[in-house]
């Protein structure tokens, strides 16, 4: 008898359970991003919110300047202008009902709007 049989009899199981161990580790690593895309995937979520936040305050300061913007419009003789520009501040205003300043803005863009639009204002 060959002296390394015994032993290869008993390597080839523990051999076998590695073999299968590796190939599911591949698999589940393939399936889960690696480190490095993780820590670009969770960089982009931050970019993003970033972004998101960025918009959030120049939409926040471009309706706090339309009463002034409003005004230069109309006094410019161009009150069709005014009247777009007021809609879509009167439809953030809606939604901002309640928060902080949005009642104000609202009353200072329909003071420079004049009385006609205070009926559209509802």
């Amino acid at each position: 008898m060959d002296p390394l049989i015994p032993t290869t009899s008993t390597l080839s199981p523990a051999i076998s359970h590695i073999a299968e161990t590796a190939a599911s580790l591949a698999e589940s690593l393939q399936e889960s991003s690696s480190p490095g895309e993780r820590a670009e995937e969770e960089e982009s979520r931050t970019d993003g919110a970033m972004a998101t936040k960025q918009r959030q305050r120049d939409t926040v300061r471009w309706v706090l300047a339309a009463p002034r913007r409003l005004r230069t419009l109309v006094e410019g003789g161009r009150r069709s202008d005014a009247v777009e520009d007021w809609q879509e501040v009167r439809r953030l205003l809606e939604r901002w009902q309640g928060v902080q300043g949005a009642e104000e803005v609202k009353e200072q863009c329909l003071e420079v709007m004049g009385a006609d639009t205070a009926s559209e204002a509802g």
